[in-house]
């Protein structure tokens, strides 16, 4: 093989790689439960809009689904979930899944605040 052969095939396994890499970081990550599935970022903006974002109330308090589904900020994603029976249970159940049982089980190292 030639000087170029060499060069054209480490360019063609570089552009792979970073379609590979690309194609993965585009996938995203998804939170599940039963049969349904949202963006990881869907969720963490539905915590935010039950309340459950800060350290003292790391548990959504127990809104309606009417309170969450009429805010204007929800995710498309949720908007189906609006018009079925039990969406305030599964909006919980999806919060529940990305937030940590103790909020401190984070707080291993010495630079972190709010923990008892």
């Amino acid at each position: 093989m030639s000087q170029r052969d060499l060069c054209e095939m480490r360019e063609a396994v570089v552009l792979i790689l970073l379609a590979f890499c690309f194609l993965q970081e585009s996938q995203g990550v998804w939170v599940m439960d039963g049969d349904l599935s949202f963006p990881l970022e869907a969720v963490k903006v539905l915590k935010h809009l039950l309340g459950a974002n800060t350290m003292s109330t790391p548990h959504p308090p127990n809104l309606g689904s009417h309170a969450v589904c009429s805010n204007p900020h929800l995710p498309a994603e949720f908007l189906p979930v609006c018009e079925r029976e039990g969406a305030s249970a599964l909006f919980n159940r999806l919060v529940d899944i990305i937030t940590p049982p103790d909020p401190c089980e984070i707080c291993a190292n010495a630079a972190c605040t709010g923990c008892l």
